[in-house]
């Protein structure tokens, strides 16, 4: 019989040169909480495929398993149960559009902040490891026909070059 703790998470893994779609246990918390425990650097992941990214449509190689560097990847493409959103009823916290760049994606989706960014105190220092994007979209430069659509996407926040909300 399994329990929580033995259930698998199925995510797409983007780096700039591939997508490794694959499982990966979390036990009880969601993958978002995962990627941000600055005390694992690796995640081992089950039943995995990688391809490179311009043949992502493809499947590219099996495995049954693999250890993927949290640090290297840009993003990662999960269900929207997968990711950990702030407390809107606990602080006042409002939508904004997002548009995320980093080396070889464009990123637009739903950011939650706080109600009034005062940029001099915001600072995507003061995010999480991945940051959050929720009815996201990531687009690959130089491939318009490529693209990775998700309920939520989780960016890497070391490999982002540029964070702009709108309202």
């Amino acid at each position: 019989m399994s329990s929580k703790a033995d259930a698998l998470t199925t995510a797409d893994f983007i780096t700039t040169t591939h997508r490794i779609s694959g499982q990966v246990q979390t036990g009880p918390k969601p993958l978002s909480d995962v990627l941000n425990d600055r005390s694992l650097s690796y995640m081992l992941a089950f039943n995995v495929y990688v391809s490179r990214l311009d043949r992502a449509g493809e499947l590219g190689q099996h495995s049954p398993t693999a250890y993927l560097s949290k640090e290297n990847l840009s993003l990662v493409v999960v269900p929207l149960r997968e990711v950990r959103t702030p407390d809107r009823s606990r602080f006042a916290a409002v939508q904004y559009k997002a548009l995320i760049t980093l080396n070889g994606f464009e990123v637009r989706g739903l950011f939650v902040g706080p109600q009034r960014i005062d940029l001099r105190l915001f600072s995507p220092a003061m995010l999480e490891t991945f940051v959050v994007l929720t009815d996201a979209t990531a687009q690959v430069i130089g491939q318009p026909d490529l693209s990775f659509q998700g309920e939520a996407i989780l960016v890497n926040r070391g490999r982002m070059q540029s964070l702009s909300l709108s309202e």
